[in-house]
């Protein structure tokens, strides 16, 4: 595990470990645990410039505590950067911990909100270069349940903005995945 990632792992061993403590996972209940994998598209808009959206993958790792609330750890990296009017943008790290909201409206479809702390550091070839931002992360997204334990989702998430050299930015994710439940 290289270095960038170590800070980011925090959320996901805070998650086992909490989730193990109070006994919420116990085998063969209906709320089991699940991990997963994301690609997505982050769009990173900053005043003065064209959009650019680097692709990224990004591992899930959840627990449901009922039918309605669970918790999930997310730790992801760059697949590919982006350019557009000479302005590039790469996805250095990406990473989070929720609370994740659902409202299942089908046996096999439930829609979600999300709501943690997230955090991106992310490389440019302008500005201030390198920046990280840290802080309130939320998004909504939809599950769907195919046959078995394997599972798809959907999400838009936002992160966390800031100020490159006066200009300000905000970036958002749009990722598509699976999952799998133990």
């Amino acid at each position: 595990m290289t270095k960038k990632f170590l800070p980011l792992a925090a959320p996901l061993l805070a998650i086992a470990g909490v989730a193990g403590a109070a006994g919420l996972y116990s085998p063969g209940s209906d709320y089991q645990p699940y991990v997963g994998a994301n690609v997505g598209l982050l769009r990173y808009n900053e005043s003065g410039l064209p959009t650019v959206s680097p692709s990224m993958i990004i591992g899930r790792i959840g627990l449901p505590v009922s039918s309605y609330f669970g918790i999930e750890a997310r730790i992801g990296t760059g697949l590919a950067g982006d350019n557009s009017g000479g302005a590039a943008v790469n996805v250095n790290t990406i990473g989070g911990a929720y609370v994740k909201g659902s409202w299942p409206i089908l046996p096999t479809f439930s829609v979600y909100g999300v709501a943690g702390l997230g955090t991106l550091s992310l490389d440019r070839n302008f500005g201030d270069g390198r920046t990280t931002n840290t802080g309130l992360s939320y998004g909504v997204g939809g599950d769907v349940a195919l046959r078995g334990p394997l599972g798809i989702n959907f999400e838009w998430t936002h992160f966390p903005g800031g100020s490159d050299a006066g200009f300000s930015y905000n970036s958002d994710v749009f990722s598509a995945g699976v999952t799998w439940r133990f």
